[in-house]
């Protein structure tokens, strides 16, 4: 496949705006490695959370530092 047609299928998945296809994991990948690079302790699971629902569900003895998710948050908007 080449690049061209990958592209294309990105695009048409983000339009389409369903969970599961390959531009969803791109994106929440990509967050989540960004904001890891960065030092966030957010997680891949929390990170997908705050991309599908713009809320963070986590354990409840976890802590989380409102600028890691703010940065999480952001980063949907770049890529």
């Amino acid at each position: 496949m080449g690049i061209s047609k990958i592209k294309k299928a990105l695009i048409e998945q983000k339009n389409m705006k369903l969970s599961g296809n390959l531009y969803h994991k791109t994106q929440i990948d990509f967050a989540y490695h960004n904001n890891y690079i960065e030092g966030s302790t957010i997680t891949p699971e929390e990170t997908a959370s705050i991309y599908d629902t713009g809320t963070i569900l986590t354990s409840s003895d976890k802590v989380i530092v409102l600028k890691d998710a703010t940065e999480t948050k952001k980063t949907f908007y770049f890529i």
